[in-house]
Protein backbone atom coordinates (compact mmCIF):
# COMPACT_ATOMS: atom_id res chain seq x y z
CA UNK A 1 0.00 0.00 0.00
CA UNK A 2 2.81 2.42 0.86
CA UNK A 3 4.43 1.67 -2.49
CA UNK A 4 1.25 2.66 -4.34
CA UNK A 5 0.94 5.92 -2.37
CA UNK A 6 4.59 6.86 -3.09
CA UNK A 7 4.18 5.88 -6.74
CA UNK A 8 0.99 7.94 -7.04
CA UNK A 9 2.67 10.99 -5.43
CA UNK A 10 5.69 10.67 -7.73
CA UNK A 11 3.53 10.41 -10.84
CA UNK A 12 1.38 13.39 -9.81
CA UNK A 13 4.49 15.49 -9.08
CA UNK A 14 6.03 14.66 -12.44
CA UNK A 15 2.74 14.96 -14.33
CA UNK A 16 1.90 18.28 -12.62
CA UNK A 17 5.31 19.85 -13.34
CA UNK A 18 5.06 22.69 -15.84
CA UNK A 19 7.61 23.43 -18.52
CA UNK A 20 8.63 26.86 -19.77
CA UNK A 21 11.11 28.09 -22.29
CA UNK A 22 14.10 29.87 -20.76
CA UNK A 23 16.35 32.38 -22.48
CA UNK A 24 17.19 35.96 -23.38
CA UNK A 25 14.58 38.45 -24.54
CA UNK A 26 15.61 38.09 -28.19
CA UNK A 27 14.23 34.51 -28.15
CA UNK A 28 17.07 33.18 -30.30
CA UNK A 29 18.34 30.44 -27.96
CA UNK A 30 15.38 29.17 -25.96
CA UNK A 31 15.72 25.98 -23.95
CA UNK A 32 12.86 24.17 -22.29
CA UNK A 33 13.10 23.77 -18.52
CA UNK A 34 10.94 22.09 -15.90
CA UNK A 35 9.68 24.59 -13.34
CA UNK A 36 9.40 24.09 -9.59
CA UNK A 37 6.24 22.20 -8.63
CA UNK A 38 4.44 25.29 -7.29
CA UNK A 39 5.22 27.35 -10.38
CA UNK A 40 2.40 27.32 -12.92
CA UNK A 41 3.19 30.31 -15.12
CA UNK A 42 5.83 31.26 -17.68
CA UNK A 43 7.10 34.68 -18.72
CA UNK A 44 8.07 36.20 -22.05
CA UNK A 45 8.74 39.66 -23.52
CA UNK A 46 6.08 41.66 -25.31
CA UNK A 47 5.77 44.49 -27.82
CA UNK A 48 5.42 47.79 -25.96
CA UNK A 49 3.94 50.73 -27.81
CA UNK A 50 6.58 53.35 -28.73
CA UNK A 51 9.55 51.43 -27.26
CA UNK A 52 9.33 48.09 -29.13
CA UNK A 53 10.08 44.65 -27.74
CA UNK A 54 10.66 44.62 -23.98
CA UNK A 55 13.78 43.22 -22.34
CA UNK A 56 11.83 40.64 -20.30
CA UNK A 57 13.53 37.24 -20.35
CA UNK A 58 11.79 33.91 -20.99
CA UNK A 59 11.41 31.61 -17.99
CA UNK A 60 9.36 30.14 -15.16
CA UNK A 61 7.56 32.53 -12.87
CA UNK A 62 5.18 35.43 -12.83
CA UNK A 63 5.50 38.95 -14.18
CA UNK A 64 4.39 40.58 -10.94
CA UNK A 65 3.84 44.33 -11.26
CA UNK A 66 5.10 44.32 -14.88
CA UNK A 67 2.34 42.00 -16.17
CA UNK A 68 0.94 43.33 -19.45
CA UNK A 69 3.25 46.36 -19.25
CA UNK A 70 6.56 44.82 -20.33
CA UNK A 71 5.93 41.15 -19.54
CA UNK A 72 3.49 38.52 -20.83
CA UNK A 73 2.44 35.63 -18.63
CA UNK A 74 0.97 32.30 -19.70
CA UNK A 75 0.02 29.03 -18.01
CA UNK A 76 1.60 25.87 -19.37
CA UNK A 77 -0.55 22.82 -19.83
CA UNK A 78 0.10 19.53 -18.07
CA UNK A 79 1.05 17.92 -21.39
CA UNK A 80 4.56 19.28 -20.96
CA UNK A 81 4.63 21.81 -23.78
CA UNK A 82 5.98 25.27 -22.87
CA UNK A 83 3.47 28.05 -23.49
CA UNK A 84 5.99 30.89 -23.78
CA UNK A 85 7.12 30.41 -27.35
CA UNK A 86 9.35 32.98 -29.08
CA UNK A 87 7.65 36.29 -29.83
CA UNK A 88 8.63 39.09 -32.19
CA UNK A 89 7.40 42.58 -32.98
CA UNK A 90 4.30 42.69 -35.18
CA UNK A 91 5.27 42.65 -38.85
CA UNK A 92 3.22 45.77 -39.56
CA UNK A 93 4.81 47.85 -36.79
CA UNK A 94 6.42 51.07 -37.99
CA UNK A 95 9.45 53.04 -36.81
CA UNK A 96 10.09 56.75 -36.44
CA UNK A 97 12.57 58.93 -34.57
CA UNK A 98 12.35 61.23 -31.57
CA UNK A 99 15.02 62.86 -29.41
CA UNK A 100 15.76 62.21 -25.74
CA UNK A 101 16.50 65.33 -23.69
CA UNK A 102 18.81 65.77 -20.71
CA UNK A 103 19.18 68.69 -18.36
CA UNK A 104 22.40 70.69 -18.75
CA UNK A 105 23.29 72.04 -15.30
CA UNK A 106 25.62 74.69 -16.77
CA UNK A 107 23.12 76.29 -19.15
CA UNK A 108 20.16 75.39 -16.90
CA UNK A 109 18.27 74.13 -19.97
CA UNK A 110 17.25 70.81 -21.48
CA UNK A 111 19.27 69.72 -24.47
CA UNK A 112 18.28 67.21 -27.15
CA UNK A 113 20.59 64.26 -27.74
CA UNK A 114 22.73 64.44 -30.86
CA UNK A 115 21.36 61.13 -32.12
CA UNK A 116 17.64 60.35 -32.31
CA UNK A 117 16.01 57.42 -30.54
CA UNK A 118 14.25 54.86 -32.74
CA UNK A 119 10.62 54.56 -31.69
CA UNK A 120 8.40 51.57 -32.49
CA UNK A 121 4.64 51.71 -32.85
CA UNK A 122 1.78 49.60 -34.08
CA UNK A 123 0.53 50.14 -37.63
CA UNK A 124 -2.39 52.42 -36.71
CA UNK A 125 -0.55 54.38 -34.02
CA UNK A 126 0.22 57.96 -34.97
CA UNK A 127 3.75 59.35 -34.80
CA UNK A 128 4.15 61.31 -31.59
CA UNK A 129 7.19 62.69 -29.78
CA UNK A 130 7.47 64.45 -26.41
CA UNK A 131 9.97 66.87 -24.92
CA UNK A 132 10.36 68.92 -21.73
CA UNK A 133 8.01 71.90 -21.52
CA UNK A 134 8.60 75.43 -20.27
CA UNK A 135 7.91 74.48 -16.63
CA UNK A 136 10.04 71.31 -16.61
CA UNK A 137 12.60 71.35 -13.80
CA UNK A 138 16.01 69.68 -13.66
CA UNK A 139 14.54 66.47 -12.17
CA UNK A 140 11.99 66.07 -15.01
CA UNK A 141 12.14 62.64 -16.66
CA UNK A 142 11.03 62.45 -20.26
CA UNK A 143 8.57 59.65 -21.12
CA UNK A 144 9.99 56.78 -23.24
CA UNK A 145 13.12 58.66 -24.25
CA UNK A 146 11.00 61.15 -26.20
CA UNK A 147 8.92 58.52 -28.00
CA UNK A 148 5.16 58.77 -27.73
CA UNK A 149 2.85 61.10 -25.85
CA UNK A 150 3.57 63.03 -22.67
CA UNK A 151 2.76 61.37 -19.37
CA UNK A 152 -0.71 62.05 -17.99
CA UNK A 153 -1.09 65.55 -16.53
CA UNK A 154 2.27 66.88 -17.76
CA UNK A 155 0.86 68.90 -20.67
CA UNK A 156 -1.49 70.82 -18.35
CA UNK A 157 1.41 71.33 -15.93
CA UNK A 158 3.47 72.68 -18.86
CA UNK A 159 6.27 70.25 -18.06
CA UNK A 160 5.87 68.41 -21.37
CA UNK A 161 5.00 69.26 -24.97
CA UNK A 162 4.08 66.94 -27.85
CA UNK A 163 4.59 67.06 -31.59
CA UNK A 164 3.52 64.71 -34.38
CA UNK A 165 6.30 64.33 -36.95
CA UNK A 166 9.38 62.14 -36.89
CA UNK A 167 12.29 64.00 -35.25
CA UNK A 168 10.07 66.96 -34.35
CA UNK A 169 11.32 67.24 -30.77
CA UNK A 170 14.95 68.14 -31.41
CA UNK A 171 16.06 71.44 -29.90
CA UNK A 172 15.97 73.41 -33.17
CA UNK A 173 12.48 72.19 -34.05
CA UNK A 174 11.15 72.68 -30.52
CA UNK A 175 12.59 76.20 -30.54
CA UNK A 176 10.91 76.86 -33.90
CA UNK A 177 7.52 75.71 -32.54
CA UNK A 178 7.83 78.35 -29.81
CA UNK A 179 9.54 81.06 -31.85
CA UNK A 180 7.42 81.05 -35.03
CA UNK A 181 4.06 81.86 -33.35
CA UNK A 182 5.83 84.54 -31.30
CA UNK A 183 7.34 86.11 -34.44
CA UNK A 184 3.96 85.94 -36.18
CA UNK A 185 2.31 87.76 -33.26
CA UNK A 186 5.00 90.47 -33.25
CA UNK A 187 4.72 90.88 -37.04
CA UNK A 188 0.93 91.32 -36.79
CA UNK A 189 1.37 94.00 -34.15
CA UNK A 190 3.62 96.06 -36.38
Amino acid sequence: MKVFVILALTISAVWGAKKCNKGAADGKSLTEETCEAAMTTCTSPMFVEYTGMSSQTYGCGSCGEFKDLTCKECTSEDDGAACNTAVTAPTDAHKFECFAHTYDSETKKFKAAEKATTCNALKDTAVKCNSPGASAEAAYVQANGGCGPCAKGTIDAKTCVECDKTGCNNSATTFAFVLMPLLAAIFNLL
